[in-house]
């Protein structure tokens, strides 16, 4: 039976660009099958990273703060972003238990917000910055 969670996922992430210096897509994870804790080091092996690669965790919370506040400024592609980042962050925060946000690497950094599934295993998202 399919994950619902995943499902989820796939629907808030659809045509959502994370923007930094790149606009990058965001795709979902599929680590069901995954167990025990998750920490930087299995990131790093799950997303197929050199394993001396820098990692740093961040919270859900701060990731999301900017992406979904509502500026005066905004236009409708805009707004129609902010609304889809809140809803990509519903989802993460209602479907997945402790998620957290690892950022892997310095310049180009690959972004993974993961969290437990209610019936096991490890869900969430990727995407990819460039921050110089």
């Amino acid at each position: 039976m399919p994950n619902p969670v995943l499902s989820d996922l796939r629907k808030a992430t659809e045509g959502l660009l994370y923007s930094s210096e790149s606009d990058a897509p965001l795709e979902v994870l599929d680590w069901t099958k995954e167990t025990g804790p998750m920490d930087g080091a299995r990131i790093l092996r799950l997303g197929r990273l050199p394993p001396r690669t820098h990692v740093e965790i961040q919270s859900v919370e701060e990731f999301f703060q900017e992406l979904t506040k509502a500026e005066d400024w905004h236009g409708d592609s805009e707004k129609e972003t902010v609304r889809k980042y809140r809803r990509l962050a519903e989802v993460i925060r209602d479907g997945l238990r402790s998620p957290k946000v690892f950022r892997a690497g310095k310049v180009n950094v690959d972004i993974f917000i993961v969290g437990s599934c209610i019936d096991g295993g490890w869900a969430g998202v990727k995407t990819k910055a460039v921050e110089t």
